[in-house]
Order: structure tokens, then C-alpha cells, then sequence
């Protein structure tokens, strides 16, 4: 079969866009998972941190989200940044709802984040700290700023649902083997988290407004950025006592950096929104058979390289900010 695909990124969170709903594309779920694995997988030609299906021929449009190993998954912040991008491009217009994950979304475009570096924020729906819809077993109603034995002796975590399930630490200084050892743990006790989830690590930065933070994902690992591992981790920084809620606060990932603002609902929730970067990469119609036998063969492939050096020039911006604050990446 032949699939045309969009890669795009959000601070080098990367993604492929693929038209259709998977459950119409793939006559069985074991095809589904075999096609995101293959076009997702680093080791093999193409590779991604994970894939959005896109049903854009609706009045509000649907997206599925999946991992690189196939599970699916509620929310990719960033992803969803690059689908409103194409859907507002597609439309013709400036702000949009997005279904996803049993979630609806607002997309909007908004000024480009650096020259030639186009830009979109997404409204989230209200983040809850309960823990039954983190979900975590804990004593409490709520596990915040609390040990958990089973994954750090000494790391407190906060618990959020963003939808998507996120366990957050402030550390002093960053150690990204302790991130990685910590995330994967996170996805092999059951009994305290029976979802698994997300774990992200905070380090403070030259001021209270400007943070860094790495996420471990769950079905993904590492990436360069998380933007739903952005979200949580600024709404935790706030009910730690950091910053107030309605400032906005500069989150810098490995792979670029975004802006998380909060507003209040009418019933007083706390409704986060996250801009930044939404690049496109290139265009290309690919053959899954050919892929299955490990090499691209004759793609037909459109490189947006005026997008890429742009977005380019912004990376190394971003970067040279984390070295020069003594986080090595």
C-alpha cells in the first residue's frame, strides 16, 4: 500500500500526519500497529517520534494519536500543533477546534515564533491534579510533591492528567540517566500506576518565568520535547508556589522552546495553552513494502527546506541558553 505522509515537528518533537481514520485505513488492528511501528522506527528508513491520523473532512476534526511502538495515546501537544497548523492552512483560516483523544481542542494561529518559523497555540482542556484521573494509587486525593518509593528514594513527584497521564520532579541538577531509569520504571509498577505515565524532570533557570524540562515518554522514551510534558510541568511548577498561575512561562526542551500561559475558566478551572513552533519537513508518498524491506527505494519526496533552515537558526538559539546554564543536553 501507498500512504502519503506529512512530517512535521514541534521543538523537534517529530511527527508524521497521515489523511484518514486509522480505523478505516487498516482492515485490522495488528495492520494499524504494524504501520506506525514501520514508519516510526529510527532504526529503520524513516523515524519519528510518533504519528497523527487526521479526519479533516468533518465540521470539527478528529485526530488519533500513536506512539512509535503502536499503542495509541490521548495527547501529543506538539503533534497537535503541526495538525492544527495543516488543518487552519487547509481551511483557510485562523482558529480551529481539534477532537483527539476524547478531548476537543483549540488551535490557533498566531505570530511566527522567529523569522520564517511559523507558529500555533493549542488550548487545552482544564488539567486535574486528582489522583484517580492521573490515574495513581495514592492515600490521598490528590498526590502532590510526594515520594514514590518504588520509582526514587528521594524525588518527589506531583501526579497530573493532562489528559495524558504525567508524573513531575524539580531536581537541582539535571541527570538524564536518573530520567530515563525513573521513566522506565514508571511503566512497570502496576499497582501504583496502572496506566503508567509520563515522567518529567524541572530545572529552575536564570529566573522564576524561564524553566527547562526533559520528559521521559511513556512508548516513546526520549524525545527533544514533550508538549504535553510542557503543560504539566509548568502547571506543577505553579502549584508548587514557583510562578503565579496566569504568567507566562518560557519552557526550554532539548529541541526548542515554547511559551505555557494559564487561564481561568468561568468555574474557576485552570485552562493551560501552549505556543510554539509548528515546521514542516517534507512531503512524501511512500510504499509500505518497500519500507518492510528496509530502504526508501524511489520516494517521491518535497524537502521544505526554507522551514528547516529557519527553524534552524531558532534551535541553536534555544540550545546555547541551556549550555550556558550548565545543563548538559
Amino acid at each position: 500500500m501507498k500512504f502519503e505522509l506529512l512530517k512535521a515537528h514541534g521543538s523537534s518533537n517529530d511527527i508524521f500526519i497521515v489523511d484518514g481514520r486509522p480505523g478505516e485505513l487498516f482492515a485490522t488492528t495488528a495492520e494499524l500497529i504494524g504501520f506506525v511501528r514501520l514508519v516510526c522506527d529510527r532504526q529503520g528508513p524513516l523515524g519519528s517520534d510518533g504519528l497523527y491520523f487526521v479526519d479533516d473532512a468533518r465540521e470539527v476534526p478528529e485526530a488519533f494519536f500513536f506512539n512509535p511502538d503502536g499503542t495509541p495515546a490521548k495527547l501529543c501537544g506538539n503533534g497537535l500543533r503541526c495538525v492544527g497548523r495543516l488543518i487552519l492552512e487547509r481551511r483557510g483560516i485562523e482558529i480551529v477546534d481539534v477532537s483527539t483523544g476524547g478531548g476537543r481542542f483549540r488551535v490557533e494561529r498566531i505570530e511566527d515564533v522567529a523569522a520564517g518559523v511559523p507558529a500555533v497555540a493549542v488550548e487545552l482542556p482544564p488539567v486535574t491534579f486528582r489522583a484517580a484521573d492521573v490515574p495513581i494509587v495514592s492515600p490521598g486525593a490528590e498526590h502532590v510533591d510526594t515520594t514514590i518509593a518504588e520509582l526514587h528514594p528521594r524525588l518527589r513527584f506531583t501526579g497530573v492528567a493532562v489528559p495524558n497521564s504525567h508524573l513531575v520532579a524539580i531536581v537541582d541538577e539535571y541527570d538524564e540517566g536518573e530520567l530515563v531509569a525513573v521513566g522506565g520504571a514508571a511503566a512497570k509498577i502496576p499497582r501504583v500506576l496502572p496506566a503508567g505515565a509520563n515522567v518529567s524532570f524541572i530545572c529552575r533557570l536564570s529566573g522564576p518565568r524561564e524553566i527547562f524540562v526533559r520528559t521521559f515518554e511513556r512508548g516513546a522514551g526520549l524525545t527533544p520535547s514533550c508538549g504535553s510534558g510542557v503543560v504539566a510541568s509548568r502547571m506543577v511548577y505553579s502549584r508548587l508556589g514557583h510562578v503565579p498561575a496566569d504568567e507566562a512561562v518560557v519552557v526550554r526542551n532539548p529541541g526548542g522552546s515554547s511559551v505555557c500561559r494559564v487561564t481561568s475558566g468561568p468555574d474557576g478551572s485552570q485552562i493551560p495553552r501552549l505556543e510554539g513552533n509548528a515546521t514542516f519537513v517534507y512531503r512524501a508518498v511512500v510504499d509500505t513494502e518497500q519500507l518492510r524491506r528496509d530502504h526508501r527505494g524511489e520516494l517521491d519526496v518535497e524537502m521544505l527546506t526554507d522551514e528547516i533552515a529557519a527553524y534552524e537558526l531558532f534551535y541553536e538559539k534555544n540550545i546555547r541558553r541551556i549550555r550556558d546554564s550548565g545543563i548538559i543536553v
